[in-house]
C-alpha cells in the first residue's frame, strides 16, 4: 500500500501535467474553430457588429497593423453566468477580409487549474481506495491459502517433542520454498532425535556404569575398615576415600538430574498441592537444622496448587532447604514462608564470594565447605526455568533470600 501511494503520488503529478496540456490544447481548438467560423460569416457578406458578442470582438484595423499571426494566451474576465471573475483562453489575430482589415478577438472560458487539480486528486483517491481494498482482500484470500503449508508445518513443529520415536511427516506443497523448508526440517529433527537418544544413552549408561564401580569399591573400604590392626592414620585415610567416593557418586547422579532437566524428560506438568508437600519436607529438615542449633520457623498457606512434577517439587524444595542449612551460621535461624503466588525462604548466613547472581551456575559454592558440589541452585534454577517460575537469590545485611515466584 506504501508502494501503490508512492506510485499513485507520482502517477498523479504526471495525470495532472497531461490533462492540463490536453484541456488546453482542446479549447485553443475550439477556438481557432470559432475564429474559422467568424471568418466565413464576414466573408459571405454578414456584417462583423452583428457577429460580436461578450466573448468575440472584431475591430476594424488600419491595414499597416495587419499581422495575421494567431497568438493564444490565457486572460482573466467576468463570467456571465456565474457573475465573477474566471480564467480565459484568448486568441487574437488579424485578417484582411473584402478589401477591410479587421482584429479577431476569441476568448473561451478554461478549467482552472485548481478544478484539474482536484479533479485529479478525486479520481486517484478513488482509484487508490478500490486498488487498495482489492489489494487488502486478495492478499487476505491469496496468503491464507498460499501459507496454510507454513502453518501446518508450524504447528507440527510446536507439538514435537524430542522424547517421541516419531519424526513429524510434512505434506507435499507446491511452493518450493516451503518444500525446501520440509525437507530440511525432517532431515533436521531426525538428526536431533538421533543426537538426543545418543546423549540420552550415554548419560543413563555413564551413570549406571560409575555407580557400578563405585559401589565396589565402597563395599572394598567396608571391608578394610574392619581389619584388625589399622592404625588411626590408615583410618582416617580410608575415611576419606569413602567421603570422595559418595562426592563422586552425588556428583554424578546430580549431573545426570541436570540432563535429564535440560532434555525435557520431566515436561509433564499436573496440579500439585505444594503446601503439603512442603510441610512434609520441612518435618524431614527441621530436626536436621534443630541438631545444627538453628532456629526453624514457617509460615504455609494452606491449598496452594501449582502446576509441575512432583519428583522435581520434591527435589527443588529439598536442594532449597538444604543450602539455607549448610550455608548457615552458628546458632542462625531459618524462616520459610509460601504465598499463593510465591514461595520465601531466608537464612542467615556470612556474606558470599561471588555476586549472588552467579551462585545459580554450576559448581558455584557460596563458601569455601568441602562438602557441597556447587550444583544445587543450578538444579533449582533449571527445575524452576522448566516449570515456568522465575528464581531470585537476594543477600543483605547477613540475611539470605531466595524467592521462587509461582
Amino acid at each position: 500500500m506504501l508502494l501503490a501511494l508512492l506510485a499513485f503520488s507520482i502517477g498523479g503529478t504526471r495525470v495532472y501535467h497531461r490533462f492540463r496540456f490536453e484541456v488546453q490544447r482542446e479549447t485553443d481548438f475550439t477556438l481557432k474553430e470559432s475564429f474559422d467560423e467568424l471568418e466565413a460569416s464576414i466573408s459571405s457578406g454578414v456584417k462583423a457588429e452583428d457577429l460580436e458578442n461578450r466573448f468575440m470582438r472584431i475591430t476594424p484595423v488600419s491595414p499597416e497593423l495587419l499581422d495575421t499571426a494567431m497568438i493564444l494566451s490565457d486572460t482573466i474576465a467576468e463570467h456571465p453566468i456565474l457573475c465573477k471573475t474566471e480564467l480565459f483562453r484568448k486568441l487574437v489575430t488579424h485578417r484582411s477580409i473584402a478589401g477591410q482589415s479587421y482584429r479577431f478577438m476569441v476568448m473561451n472560458v478554461i478549467i482552472e487549474q485548481s478544478d484539474i487539480k482536484r479533479i485529479a486528486q478525486h479520481i486517484l483517491k478513488d482509484l487508490f481506495i478500490i486498488l487498495g481494498f482489492i489489494i487488502l482482500v486478495f492478499n487476505f484470500i491469496f496468503l491464507k491459502i498460499m501459507l496454510r503449508p507454513f502453518k501446518i508445518t508450524i504447528e507440527k513443529i510446536r507439538a514435537f517433542s524430542l522424547q517421541s520415536n516419531e519424526t513429524p511427516v510434512f505434506s507435499k506443497t507446491t511452493t518450493s520454498e516451503f518444500q525446501q523448508l520440509n525437507d530440511f526440517l525432517s532431515t533436521m529433527l531426525q538428526k536431533n532425535q538421533q543426537d538426543y537418544r545418543t546423549l540420552k544413552e550415554f548419560s543413563e549408561n555413564a551413570s549406571h556404569e560409575i555407580q557400578t564401580p563405585l559401589a565396589i569399591a565402597n563395599g572394598k573400604l567396608e571391608l578394610l575398615i574392619e581389619t584388625p590392626g589399622l592404625t588411626n592414620i590408615q583410618l582416617q585415610l580410608v575415611e576419606e576415600t569413602r567421603d570422595a567416593l559418595s562426592r563422586l557418586s552425588k556428583l554424578g547422579e546430580s549431573l545426570l538430574l541436570l540432563t535429564k532437566i535440560d532434555n525435557q524428560e520431566f515436561a509433564t506438568h499436573t496440579p500439585l498441592d505444594f503446601s503439603e508437600l512442603l510441610k512434609k519436607e520441612i518435618s524431614l529438615f527441621e530436626e536436621l537444622a534443630t541438631m545444627k542449633g538453628l532456629r526453624f520457623s514457617s509460615v504455609v498457606a494452606p491449598a496452594v496448587q501449582v502446576r509441575m512434577e512432583a519428583s522435581l517439587a520434591r527435589i527443588l524444595l529439598s536442594n532449597l532447604l538444604k543450602n539455607a542449612i549448610r550455608h548457615n551460621v552458628d546458632h542462625g535461624w531459618i524462616n520459610i514462608e509460601l504465598e499463593p503466588r510465591a514461595l520465601l525462604i531466608r537464612n542467615s548466613g556470612t556474606e558470599p564470594p561471588v555476586p549472588t547472581s552467579q551462585l545459580f551456575q554450576r559448581f558455584q559454592k557460596s563458601n569455601g565447605s568441602g562438602k557441597s558440589l556447587g550444583l544445587g541452585l543450578a538444579i533449582a534454577k533449571k527445575i524452576c526455568e522448566v516449570s515456568g517460575f522465575r528464581i531470585y537469590y537476594q543477600y543483605e545485611d547477613g540475611v539470605h533470600t531466595i524467592r521462587v515466584e509461582f
